[in-house]
């Protein structure tokens, strides 16, 4: 009995141990891709969001459970295609075609190889092929709104993506941490036990509320180079800044419940275990699948 205790204990630190190194290999892949979208290197994180696309869609499909690993490869590179494509400026025909031309191929695979694909394995393949990478893309558009929007600067293009982040991981972390204090209604009981409508609520306020303070930040340091106050020119200043924090933390826990959702369907803890403590690239990106094409249409219906 007490040697089972001592290997209960062993592995409850190891398990930390694991959950350690994985958020410090977050953090690390955050920071690395953060400096490679500052410093305008199109390479770098063109081929950093290429990659966590394919891994993204790679999970998906597995998730529904095909073991293709045909599909698997098709899908990660259609992924791949897809993001070096839009980073690249790389010209295509029109997307209606190609998207034609891609569902019928992934169609066909499941009729010549029926034994290993199922058809809801091609369907999970064709979205997540699709929508991940175009989620993911919507950084590289981002970056460079002022290409298509010249009201816009580098630093103000620079603190949508920092925003992006802040929306999408910040809301659910202190959305956890107020909750574990005050939560008192269960806003998914179902879906996610642990998450509050205090939490939620909170999570929101003090989100929108440091966007503002990386907001003045990112004013203190273009001043040193001899810029002005940001947002001057679009006219996207506090007062529409807020509420667009709002939306974007609300359809940030939204974008979490729903990848939940997903795996209760399908009956998986978590979408891989490449990052032991935290699962895989969809769990810690779900909800920003959801935070990145709003923001962009958002910005893009403000700015027609």
């Amino acid at each position: 009995m007490a040697e089972t205790k001592k290997q209960e204990k062993k592995k409850g630190i190891q398990f930390k141990g694991e959950r350690t190194r994985s958020t410090l290999i977050v953090v690390a892949g955050l920071i690395i891709f953060l400096v490679n979208i500052f410093a305008d290197f199109t390479i770098g994180y063109t081929l950093i969001l290429a990659a966590v696309s394919a891994m993204a869609t790679y999970e998906l499909v597995k998730a529904v459970g095909s073991k293709s690993k045909i599909l698997y490869g098709v899908s990660s590179a259609a992924s791949v295609l897809f993001v070096l494509t839009v980073g690249f400026q790389i010209p295509l025909p029109p997307s209606s075609v190609l998207l034609s031309f891609y569902a019928v191929i992934l169609l066909v695979l499941a009729v010549i190889f029926n034994k290993e694909i199922k058809y809801t394995d091609s369907v999970m393949a064709f979205f997540a092929s699709t929508a991940v990478p175009y989620a993911f893309s919507c950084f590289i558009r981002l970056n460079n709104f002022s290409d298509v929007k010249p009201e816009f600067t580098r630093w103000e293009e620079c603190f949508l993506v920092a925003m992006v982040f802040a929306c999408s991981w910040l809301t659910d972390s202190f959305a956890f941490l107020v909750g574990r204090k005050i939560g008192k209604h269960k806003m998914t009981p179902v879906i996610s036990p642990k998450k509050s409508v205090e939490g939620a609520v909170f999570g929101t306020l003090i989100t929108s509320a440091l966007n503002i303070i990386v907001l003045l930040a990112f004013e203190l340091i273009a001043r040193q180079f001899g810029h002005e106050y940001l947002f001057v020119e679009s006219g996207l200043r506090y007062l529409v800044l807020v509420p667009i924090s709002w939306a974007l933390s609300v359809v940030s826990m939204f974008g979490d419940l729903a990848a939940s959702v997903l795996k209760r369907n399908v009956g998986i803890k978590d979408y891989s275990n490449l990052l032991p403590g935290h699962g895989g690239i969809m769990d810690r990106f779900d909800s920003t699948l959801f935070v990145l094409p709003v923001l962009y249409g958002i910005l893009d219906l403000l700015f027609l």
